[in-house]
Protein backbone atom coordinates (compact mmCIF):
# COMPACT_ATOMS: atom_id res chain seq x y z
CA UNK A 1 0.00 0.00 0.00
CA UNK A 2 1.40 3.42 -0.97
CA UNK A 3 2.09 6.07 1.65
CA UNK A 4 -0.76 8.23 0.31
CA UNK A 5 -3.33 5.42 0.51
CA UNK A 6 -2.11 4.45 3.97
CA UNK A 7 -2.43 8.07 5.10
CA UNK A 8 -5.95 8.29 3.71
CA UNK A 9 -6.95 5.07 5.45
CA UNK A 10 -5.50 6.18 8.78
CA UNK A 11 -7.11 9.62 8.64
CA UNK A 12 -10.52 8.22 7.69
CA UNK A 13 -10.21 5.74 10.54
CA UNK A 14 -9.68 8.46 13.14
CA UNK A 15 -11.29 11.56 11.63
CA UNK A 16 -13.34 11.99 8.47
CA UNK A 17 -13.16 15.77 8.87
CA UNK A 18 -9.34 15.78 9.03
CA UNK A 19 -9.16 13.44 6.03
CA UNK A 20 -11.51 15.69 4.04
CA UNK A 21 -9.54 18.88 4.68
CA UNK A 22 -6.23 17.16 4.03
CA UNK A 23 -7.57 16.11 0.63
CA UNK A 24 -8.87 19.62 -0.10
CA UNK A 25 -5.57 21.31 0.70
CA UNK A 26 -3.57 18.68 -1.19
CA UNK A 27 -5.71 19.40 -4.26
CA UNK A 28 -5.16 23.14 -3.81
CA UNK A 29 -1.43 22.47 -3.65
CA UNK A 30 -1.56 20.47 -6.88
CA UNK A 31 -3.31 23.41 -8.58
CA UNK A 32 -0.89 25.98 -7.15
CA UNK A 33 1.55 27.82 -9.46
CA UNK A 34 4.17 27.50 -6.70
CA UNK A 35 4.70 23.84 -7.65
CA UNK A 36 6.49 25.06 -10.78
CA UNK A 37 9.35 26.64 -8.83
CA UNK A 38 9.50 24.82 -5.53
CA UNK A 39 7.48 21.64 -5.63
CA UNK A 40 6.15 20.29 -2.36
CA UNK A 41 8.12 20.03 0.88
CA UNK A 42 7.28 16.31 0.92
CA UNK A 43 8.86 15.81 -2.51
CA UNK A 44 11.81 17.97 -1.48
CA UNK A 45 12.82 15.90 1.57
CA UNK A 46 12.34 12.71 -0.47
CA UNK A 47 14.47 13.89 -3.40
CA UNK A 48 17.89 12.53 -4.31
CA UNK A 49 19.39 16.04 -4.18
CA UNK A 50 18.25 16.41 -0.56
CA UNK A 51 19.71 13.03 0.39
CA UNK A 52 23.08 13.93 -1.11
CA UNK A 53 23.31 17.48 0.27
CA UNK A 54 20.36 18.62 2.42
CA UNK A 55 21.80 22.09 3.08
CA UNK A 56 22.49 22.95 -0.57
CA UNK A 57 19.21 21.49 -1.81
CA UNK A 58 17.19 23.40 0.79
CA UNK A 59 19.07 26.63 0.06
CA UNK A 60 18.38 26.28 -3.67
CA UNK A 61 14.69 25.64 -3.06
CA UNK A 62 14.53 28.61 -0.69
CA UNK A 63 16.00 30.95 -3.31
CA UNK A 64 13.45 29.77 -5.88
CA UNK A 65 10.58 30.31 -3.46
CA UNK A 66 11.78 33.80 -2.53
CA UNK A 67 12.10 34.73 -6.21
CA UNK A 68 8.56 33.42 -6.71
CA UNK A 69 7.24 35.67 -3.92
CA UNK A 70 9.08 38.72 -5.28
CA UNK A 71 7.64 38.12 -8.76
CA UNK A 72 4.15 37.95 -7.26
CA UNK A 73 4.77 41.25 -5.44
CA UNK A 74 5.60 42.90 -8.76
CA UNK A 75 2.55 41.33 -10.42
CA UNK A 76 0.29 42.52 -7.59
CA UNK A 77 1.54 46.11 -7.87
CA UNK A 78 1.01 46.01 -11.65
CA UNK A 79 -2.48 44.59 -11.17
CA UNK A 80 -3.29 47.38 -8.73
CA UNK A 81 -2.09 49.92 -11.29
CA UNK A 82 -4.03 48.30 -14.13
CA UNK A 83 -7.23 48.14 -12.09
CA UNK A 84 -6.92 51.82 -11.15
CA UNK A 85 -5.99 53.46 -14.47
CA UNK A 86 -8.52 51.42 -16.47
CA UNK A 87 -6.33 50.57 -19.46
CA UNK A 88 -9.15 48.70 -21.12
CA UNK A 89 -8.45 45.27 -19.69
CA UNK A 90 -11.45 43.34 -18.38
CA UNK A 91 -11.54 43.79 -14.60
CA UNK A 92 -12.01 40.06 -14.10
CA UNK A 93 -8.35 39.49 -15.09
CA UNK A 94 -6.74 41.28 -12.08
CA UNK A 95 -9.55 39.97 -9.89
CA UNK A 96 -8.88 36.36 -10.95
CA UNK A 97 -5.11 36.65 -10.54
CA UNK A 98 -5.54 38.21 -7.08
CA UNK A 99 -7.86 35.37 -6.04
CA UNK A 100 -5.38 32.77 -7.33
CA UNK A 101 -2.65 34.30 -5.19
CA UNK A 102 -4.91 34.50 -2.12
CA UNK A 103 -5.70 30.79 -2.38
CA UNK A 104 -2.03 30.03 -3.08
CA UNK A 105 -0.87 31.83 0.08
CA UNK A 106 -3.51 30.25 2.27
CA UNK A 107 -3.03 26.67 1.07
CA UNK A 108 0.75 26.95 1.40
CA UNK A 109 0.47 28.15 5.00
CA UNK A 110 -2.04 25.48 5.99
CA UNK A 111 -0.06 22.68 4.35
CA UNK A 112 3.21 23.80 5.97
CA UNK A 113 1.72 24.21 9.44
CA UNK A 114 -0.75 21.32 9.51
CA UNK A 115 -0.64 18.64 6.84
CA UNK A 116 2.83 18.26 5.31
CA UNK A 117 4.30 16.19 8.15
CA UNK A 118 1.39 13.76 7.87
CA UNK A 119 2.25 12.99 4.27
CA UNK A 120 5.68 11.50 4.77
CA UNK A 121 7.73 9.42 7.18
CA UNK A 122 10.64 11.79 6.60
CA UNK A 123 11.18 14.76 8.88
CA UNK A 124 9.94 17.95 7.20
CA UNK A 125 12.62 20.66 7.29
CA UNK A 126 12.64 24.38 6.52
CA UNK A 127 15.59 26.60 5.68
CA UNK A 128 15.20 28.82 8.74
CA UNK A 129 12.48 29.38 11.34
CA UNK A 130 13.16 33.13 11.34
CA UNK A 131 13.02 33.22 7.52
CA UNK A 132 9.69 31.40 7.63
CA UNK A 133 8.28 34.01 10.00
CA UNK A 134 9.52 36.85 7.77
CA UNK A 135 7.96 35.24 4.70
CA UNK A 136 4.74 34.75 6.67
CA UNK A 137 4.67 38.48 7.38
CA UNK A 138 5.25 39.23 3.69
CA UNK A 139 2.42 36.85 2.82
CA UNK A 140 0.20 38.75 5.26
CA UNK A 141 1.01 41.98 3.41
CA UNK A 142 0.29 40.22 0.13
CA UNK A 143 -3.16 39.29 1.37
CA UNK A 144 -3.81 42.97 2.10
CA UNK A 145 -2.76 43.93 -1.42
CA UNK A 146 -4.61 41.09 -3.16
CA UNK A 147 -7.89 41.80 -1.42
CA UNK A 148 -7.29 45.49 -2.16
CA UNK A 149 -7.02 44.61 -5.85
CA UNK A 150 -10.35 42.78 -5.66
CA UNK A 151 -11.95 45.82 -4.00
CA UNK A 152 -10.53 48.15 -6.67
CA UNK A 153 -12.31 46.08 -9.31
CA UNK A 154 -15.63 46.57 -7.51
CA UNK A 155 -15.45 50.15 -6.22
CA UNK A 156 -19.12 50.63 -7.01
CA UNK A 157 -19.83 48.05 -4.30
CA UNK A 158 -17.92 50.06 -1.65
CA UNK A 159 -20.04 52.89 -0.31
CA UNK A 160 -17.77 55.84 0.48
CA UNK A 161 -14.77 54.66 -1.59
CA UNK A 162 -13.48 56.82 -4.45
CA UNK A 163 -10.25 55.20 -5.63
CA UNK A 164 -7.55 52.61 -5.12
CA UNK A 165 -6.31 54.21 -1.90
CA UNK A 166 -9.75 53.83 -0.36
CA UNK A 167 -9.85 50.21 -1.55
CA UNK A 168 -6.48 49.45 0.08
CA UNK A 169 -7.56 51.28 3.22
CA UNK A 170 -10.73 49.19 3.39
CA UNK A 171 -8.66 46.05 2.89
CA UNK A 172 -6.39 47.03 5.80
CA UNK A 173 -9.19 47.80 8.27
CA UNK A 174 -11.05 44.64 7.23
CA UNK A 175 -8.03 42.36 7.60
CA UNK A 176 -7.17 43.91 10.96
CA UNK A 177 -10.86 43.57 11.95
CA UNK A 178 -11.04 47.27 12.87
CA UNK A 179 -14.02 48.33 10.75
CA UNK A 180 -14.52 52.06 11.34
CA UNK A 181 -17.63 52.08 9.18
CA UNK A 182 -16.62 55.03 6.98
CA UNK A 183 -16.57 52.64 3.98
CA UNK A 184 -19.27 50.00 3.77
CA UNK A 185 -19.36 46.96 1.48
CA UNK A 186 -22.51 46.37 -0.56
CA UNK A 187 -23.75 43.29 -2.37
CA UNK A 188 -21.02 40.81 -3.28
CA UNK A 189 -18.40 42.99 -1.57
CA UNK A 190 -19.89 41.95 1.76
CA UNK A 191 -19.06 38.33 0.94
CA UNK A 192 -15.52 39.32 -0.07
CA UNK A 193 -14.93 41.28 3.15
CA UNK A 194 -16.31 38.43 5.27
CA UNK A 195 -13.99 36.01 3.46
CA UNK A 196 -11.02 38.30 4.07
CA UNK A 197 -11.83 38.45 7.77
CA UNK A 198 -11.99 34.66 8.04
CA UNK A 199 -8.77 34.17 6.04
CA UNK A 200 -6.98 36.81 8.13
CA UNK A 201 -7.99 35.20 11.43
CA UNK A 202 -6.96 31.71 10.25
CA UNK A 203 -3.68 33.03 8.83
CA UNK A 204 -2.90 34.89 12.07
CA UNK A 205 -3.45 31.70 14.07
CA UNK A 206 -1.03 29.85 11.75
CA UNK A 207 1.60 32.59 12.15
CA UNK A 208 1.23 32.52 15.93
CA UNK A 209 1.66 28.76 15.84
CA UNK A 210 4.92 29.14 13.94
CA UNK A 211 6.08 31.84 16.33
CA UNK A 212 5.44 29.64 19.35
CA UNK A 213 7.30 26.78 17.68
CA UNK A 214 10.55 28.80 17.51
CA UNK A 215 10.40 30.07 21.10
CA UNK A 216 12.64 28.36 23.67
CA UNK A 217 10.99 25.47 25.45
CA UNK A 218 9.96 26.16 29.01
CA UNK A 219 12.05 23.35 30.38
CA UNK A 220 15.17 24.79 28.71
CA UNK A 221 14.59 28.13 30.46
CA UNK A 222 14.02 26.72 33.93
CA UNK A 223 16.33 23.74 33.59
CA UNK A 224 18.84 25.11 36.07
CA UNK A 225 16.35 26.92 38.26
CA UNK A 226 17.16 26.72 42.01
CA UNK A 227 13.48 25.91 42.65
CA UNK A 228 13.83 22.48 40.99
Amino acid sequence: MTRRRLLGKQLREYSIITWFFERVFWLLHLLSPSRIVGGSRVAHVSSEAFRQNPRAATAARSRRKESYILVWFIIELLLLLVAEIEVGWPLWIPRLLACIRIVDIFQSSVNLSVFDQLRTDERIVIASAVRTLVLSFLNYLELLICFGIVYVTMLEKLSGADGWMDAIYFSVVTQLTIGFGDIRPLGVARFVSATQGLVAVAFTILILGRLVSVLPKIESVIKHSPDE
